[in-house]
């Protein structure tokens, strides 16, 4: 792809012009390659397209216009070039696409070859850069700011025919300039360099009188057109002409010395980065700036590969010459300063000076030598500030990028890039420039299993690439399932002298023994993202200790420090990688007691968190027993932050937790993996909300893996929690036979182990389950049991749930004596507590009871007041539930709009939360309003909707109560046959069921 601007813009692929579009696009195009790899605000493309007087929709038509270019260019098969960023465009093109930047760079070598005296060379770099022009610059651009681009050019152009005609002159070319250089004088006329040029070569043809007649007509025109006289050069070359100075005779003979160019070759399938290189490129061509760069990283994570393609990018700039060290930071014998300023003074000093003995006297020869030299200096895998800080220049003419994998922060006025893993694209377009792209074409799936396993780690991807490249018989997919095996991936990522585990062991082998204690844990850990207080857990030390040491492992580029979070809790992350090699040195260099300890630890610590969350949250469900021995105390100033939202807390730490309970269950810790997957499991709906993105996956997981290693260590009671856990779980997702099943296994469990705790609350989640679907009498059999052991247990709380669930189901019998007793003796007993969900349930089901009493005031009242308590909660599920029971209430009470309005509001939420109960429930309800307002089909297709959900649920007491309300519609339609046959099926199953429509149907 060639990009021009000397000239018309246009771009060309092979030959083949892109089709621009017309004046505007090219415009956006030529402002955006003004500043290739930098951002420009959508305002200024505006300005650049319109100047001063853009349309009201302007940013909609550079939309447009952006959207046009990138297809121009994509059907041509190249890249889309144009980048979106967050206010606005980049233009991300190949190095040397630009004819800008091949015009400077040549330029360069030309100015670096004159001041070698090499003037020959530097007339055919001149030449060079003059062929790239085609005409005016930016050709076919409006008079926006741009404008003063192209001038730019136009006469940085006319500077560098200047200089090659200079170059040719001082190669002899006297009489072949003559014609070039008239007409160049007579277009301008005011350019004093080009008219002493053709005064000396008119006199070197023996042409004196003419030379001086130039001299004449020039001052003439000086002195008419601005009112100024000849300057210095052009005065001194006539005083010359005229006293025939033997030294306008005499040519440049040829230089012999040449500029370091020691820079190794690039990459050369160097991908990504483009911002990086922005930023760098930028800092390094920017006047005002100290032109130093620390790139910092990882091993593997391309520093070198970054500062060579950024050299060659601004070389141009640096015409003086490159010199590259290689200072082995990473090896057990650093390069000294002093050695490396050997290297650099026999490089800069040709001579042959002798070099001084001591440091402070090689380093003040080396910043005499560059001097008021314009070189560039890279200085690649530095160990620390002390090895580089004598050897950087003393002036801001040269410039210095230094790579290391430690952060280098104690380097004052340098610009710093800390490097990090390849984005997923960039990864994946390396591997398929490695490996073939065919190859990757025809199997992309397996390609983006081995970016994943790579971990977006160029040095990964390249050992992978060149293993693919070189075993031409393997499939893609074979090489991702050898990388599948966490235990043999190390192994897999090594080819040739290229080795990710190596590379890895030299960062490691460099850190003090605490930050590689550190480092093991944190690996035999595997924790995708840790805080502070769980490094601090691993390590058993302070919250300080574990920082400094934290602090270590991020300026060793071993950890990333990712965030901090909302309460202040800095959050750090190992990559894949890392964590692997860190954790087979845990397996090798910690005893397995110790490991052992580790684990424990920072699980008793997240379990010491959990139960946390849920005092300072009730849930009004009943807890299982705890065992409080396994908690491991964590800082109090952690627990507070924790605290300060424990929803986002929570979340936040979803896929560790889970991780650490499958950590614990692999290495047979079976009661700590018991204990955190129940704690998790009471706070996973905390308020009836989803506290964790995926609460059933996440219960799930934590449960399946705890009760294989509760059962593999025959831990009954930690068996038959799991199993109640998981009844719990089918529960919440209104699986209720399943959940019966889990219980019922886990009730068998609790017996035999005399656990009369756990055997109370399971009994008790049986009888909700068996009132769930409608099997009255059985729950009331549950339930009673349950009473009495939460009495035997003098447990309040427990005696609460219950006696509001037995409240509940005596109301669907119809039992409404008992049903008040039940529901206010909850509801004091909540209060005695202060369990403000407790109390608001019940203020909701004794809303229930008002309304099937025919007391519709009351019931508003008390689920007016439910609703306030579930708002102040944020418990957005039941505040659904709520504003369901208020919307029947309001029907009854003809309240249509305000029904209608409570309606919706509740069917939205259910429906976003995936509450299948609750959305048939409220369709049943919406349902009731249509068939009170006359909207008979309305009210079938919600009632049929309704039936729907119930039918997939099995719960037969639910269904029937709407096929009552159906019967209601279809006899209103005039379909008595219909009507008649949906009833008795109701009538049957109230029946069955003993529920109180039964006998009201009946009476």
């Amino acid at each position: 792809m060639e990009c021009r601007l000397l000239g018309p813009v246009e771009v060309r692929n092979e030959g083949r012009q892109v089709p621009l579009g017309g004046p505007k696009p090219r415009t956006l195009l030529a402002a955006l390659l003004l500043e290739p790899g930098r951002a420009v605000t959508s305002e200024r493309l505006v300005e650049a397209i319109w100047d001063d007087e853009p349309p009201t929709s302007a940013k909609g038509i550079l939309h447009t216009y952006v959207a046009s270019l990138r297809r121009a260019f994509t059907t041509m098969g190249l890249p889309a070039v144009i980048v979106s960023q967050r206010d606005g465009y980049l233009a991300e093109i190949p190095p040397r696409s630009l004819d800008t930047d091949v015009f400077e760079q040549c330029v360069a070598e030309g100015r670096s070859a004159a001041r070698e005296g090499d003037h020959q060379e530097a007339a055919t770099a001149f030449r060079a850069a003059l062929a790239l022009w085609r005409g005016t610059a930016l050709g076919g651009i409006g008079h926006s700011f741009l404008r003063a681009a192209a001038d730019r050019l136009e006469e940085l152009r006319l500077t560098v025919v200047e200089e090659r005609v200079a170059a040719d002159l001082a190669t002899g070319q006297n009489e072949q300039l003559i014609e070039e250089l008239t007409g160049l004088v007579g277009l301008h006329p005011g350019r004093e360099r080009l008219r002493r040029d053709l005064m000396v070569a008119l006199y070197r043809a023996g042409r004196q009188a003419d030379a001086l007649t130039v001299y004449q007509h020039g001052r003439q025109v000086l002195i008419d057109d601005l009112g100024i006289e000849p300057g210095p050069e052009l005065r001194q070359a006539q005083a010359a002409i005229l006293r025939a100075d033997p030294t306008l005779l005499k040519t440049a003979a040829k230089a012999t010395a040449r500029l370091p160019r020691q820079l190794p070759l690039p990459v050369p399938d160097f991908t990504g980065r483009a911002e990086e290189m922005a930023e760098l490129r930028g800092h390094l061509t920017r006047s005002a700036a100290v032109p130093l760069c620390v790139i910092s990283g990882q091993g593997g994570a391309g520093k070198s590969a970054l500062a060579l393609q950024t050299a060659y990018e601004v070389a141009a700039r640096y015409p003086d010459g490159q010199l590259h060290v290689e200072l082995r930071g990473t090896t057990e014998t650093p390069v000294a300063p002093e050695e490396a300023l050997g290297r650099l003074l026999r490089e800069l000093d040709q001579r042959a000076t002798p070099i001084p003995g001591t440091l402070e006297e090689r380093a003040g020869r080396y910043r005499s030598l560059l001097a008021g030299r314009r070189k560039l200096i890279v200085l690649d895998d530095a160990v620390s500030e002390n090895q580089v800080r004598p050897l950087l220049p003393g002036g801001r003419d040269c410039a210095v990028i230094i790579t290391s994998r430690n952060r280098l922060a104690g380097l004052a006025g340098a610009m710093f890039v800390d490097l990090g893993l390849l984005p997923s694209q960039s990864a994946f377009d390396l591997l398929s420039r490695i490996t073939g792209p065919e190859r990757i074409a025809a199997d992309p799936d397996a390609a983006w299993r081995v970016v994943n396993q790579c971990g977006g780690l160029p040095l990964a991807l390249r050992v992978a690439g060149a293993r693919l490249a070189s075993r031409r018989q393997w499939s893609v997919a074979l090489l991702a399932d050898r990388l599948a095996d966490e235990h043999r991936r190390l192994d897999e990522l090594a080819v040739g002298d290229q080795e990710v585990r190596a590379s890895i062991g030299l960062s490691y082998q460099l850190l003090p023994p605490p930050a590689r204690t550190a480092l093991r844990r944190l690996g035999l850990l595997g924790m995708p993202h840790f805080t502070l207080w769980a490094a601090a857990a691993a390590l058993d030390a302070s919250l300080d200790v574990a920082e400094r040491v934290l602090e270590q492992l991020v300026d060793a580029s071993l950890v990333d420090l990712v965030d901090a979070d909302p309460a202040g809790q800095l959050r750090y992350r190992l990559h894949d990688l890392i964590g692997l090699f860190a954790k087979e040195r845990a397996c090798l260099e910690e005893p397995e007691q110790e490991r052992t300890a580790v684990v424990t630890r920072v699980l008793g610590g997240w379990l010491w968190l959990v139960k946390r969350m849920s005092e300072a949250v009730p849930t009004g469900m009943i807890p299982m027993r705890a065992t409080n021995e396994l908690a491991h105390p964590v800082d109090a100033e952690v627990v507070r932050m924790a605290l300060a939202d424990p929803h986002a807390w929570i979340r936040r730490e979803e896929e560790a937790l889970i991780m650490a309970v499958e950590l614990a269950a692999a290495m047979d810790l079976d009661e700590i993996a018991v204990e955190l997957a129940s704690a998790l499991s009471a706070v996973a709906f905390e308020g009836s909300q989803y506290v964790f993105d995926n609460p059933f996956a996440a219960w799930h997981r934590t449960h399946q893996a705890a009760l294989a290693v509760a059962r593999r260590m025959d831990n009954t009671v930690g068996e038959a929690k799991l199993l109640a856990g998981l009844g719990q779980l089918s529960y919440e997702r209104d699986f209720y036979a399943e959940s019966r099943e889990y219980l019922s296994q886990a009730l068998s469990l609790f017996r035999a182990a005399k656990d009369i705790r756990g055997e109370a609350t399971t009994v008790a989640a049986l009888g909700a389950a068996c009132r769930e679907q409608g099997y009255l009498p059985e729950a009331l059999h549950f339930l009673g049991k349950a009473e009495e052991l939460w009495a035997d247990l003098a447990d309040s709380a427990g005696v609460a749930h219950i006696k509001r669930l037995r409240g509940t189901v005596h109301l669907e019998r119809g039992d409404y004596a008992a049903a008040w007793d039940g529901l206010t003796a909850a509801l004091s007993l909540y209060r005695q507590g202060q369990n403000r969900r407790g109390e608001g349930l019940t203020l909701r089901s004794l809303s229930m009871y008002h309304r099937a009493r025919g007391e519709l005031d009351s019931a508003e009242e008390l689920c007016t007041r439910a609703l306030a308590i579930f708002h102040d909660l944020g418990d957005r599920l039941m505040a659904a539930y709520c504003h369901r029971s208020l919307a029947k209430t309001r029907v009854r009470l003809e309240r249509y709009d305000e029904a209608r309005e409570s309606l919706e509001e509740a069917l939205v939420t259910t429906r976003t939360l995936n509450d299948r109960w609750g959305e048939a429930c409220t369709l049943r309800v919406m349902g009731e309003l249509c068939l009170a307002e006359g909207r008979l089909y309305q009210a079938r297709s919600h009632l049929e909707e309704s039936l729907a959900l119930w039918d997939t649920l099995r719960i037969a007491l639910f269904r029937a109560r709407t096929l009552r309300d159906l019967a209601l519609v279809h006899r209103a339609l005039g379909e008595d046959a219909a009507a008649e046959a949906i009833q008795a099926e109701a009538l049957e199953i109230f029946r069955l069921h003993g529920a109180r429509e039964y006998g009201e149907s009946r009476s």
